[in-house]
């Protein structure tokens, strides 16, 4: 269980170091949102290794992290390059919907990781991460998946 935040992590500091090298249009959106999505999502992974918390206790909080860290963003601005890669410079409302990105990212991360571990246990897990995420007005970025597909999942 811990390896699929491993992995998260992983791909989220990957992610995060593309959004600091990218150079090419649209510069300031990839590096003010997609930067905090995969900020969002390094949270997320480096809770998992610590916290065996349910999947929505991990999300709420980790939402709860990245959005306090924004509102202290309207009274405090970071004047450095480190300041402004770990808490950022200025509030932006925006950022609360990439902050909310990059959790539905971390949950659909982990609950695809339970099913292909075989540690998948019911269709409650994955509904609970669509439901969550749908509840946050997302569900575009969300896969679909068929009932059939997952009785299949289940027998095995």
């Amino acid at each position: 269980m811990k390896r699929r935040f491993t992995w998260l992590g992983f791909a989220a500091i990957a992610l995060g170091f593309a959004v600091i090298v990218y150079r090419g249009p649209g510069r300031g959106v990839i590096r003010g949102h997609v930067g905090d999505v995969a900020a969002t999502m390094l949270v997320y992974a480096l809770l998992g290794t610590v916290w065996s918390a349910r999947l929505r206790t991990r999300a709420l909080v980790t939402l709860g992290i990245a959005t306090a860290i924004e509102l202290v963003q309207v009274v405090w601005h970071a004047r450095s390059f480190l300041g402004e890669l770990l808490i950022g410079s200025t509030f932006d409302a925006w950022d609360l919907v990439a902050y909310v990105v990059g959790v539905c990212v971390a949950v659909v991360w982990e609950s695809v990781g339970e099913r292909a571990h075989g540690q998948w246990q019911s269709p409650a897990l994955t509904a609970n991460a669509t439901t969550w995420c749908e509840s946050n007005s997302l569900r575009a970025a969300l896969p679909r998946s068929t009932p059939s597909s997952d009785v299949n999942v289940a027998a095995k």
